[in-house]
């Protein structure tokens, strides 16, 4: 948990477009890149505008990003098993666990997630807009 900064549920006037880089959340003085976290793991979700979710502020090695999620269930200590022990490796999961009601939960590696979202197309491509949606974002910032 310490590679969370804080959670917030952003404004539409937060989120804006940043030319080459994709989109962004202005927050407390600075523009932070979105990884949308559906299209990182491919899973599909009803919840694609970042005003309807929640925005995870992440931090490693000094670099911050907004992971965009459907909702935050809670937290909780858990023991944590290795993927790549029992499984196999899986780039952005760092292990995972059964929870109390049986159901597995994956744990996230955000270094690699923050990673991920910077060599790849997860952040220019991330948000799922629409045009009306894209024409109610006002501003532009160019890099």
């Amino acid at each position: 948990l310490n590679l969370i900064v804080e959670t917030l549920q952003p404004r539409a006037e937060d989120i804006k477009t940043v030319t080459g880089e994709g989109y962004m959340v202005h927050v407390r003085g600075e523009y932070l890149p979105i990884i949308a976290l559906h299209r990182l793991f491919n899973h599909h979700t009803d919840i694609t505008d970042p005003t309807q979710g929640v925005l995870v502020i992440i931090e490693a090695d000094g670099k911050k990003s907004a992971l965009f999620v459907d909702r935050l269930v809670g937290q909780q200590q858990v023991v944590i098993k290795s993927l790549e022990t029992n499984f196999k490796k899986i780039t952005g999961v760092s292990g995972a666990t059964i929870m109390g009601d049986g159901s597995v939960a994956l744990i996230l590696d955000v270094p690699a997630i923050i990673q991920m979202g910077q060599t790849t197309n997860y952040v220019t491509g991330g948000m799922a807009y629409s045009n009306q949606q894209l024409s109610s974002i006002p501003n532009t910032v160019n890099a």
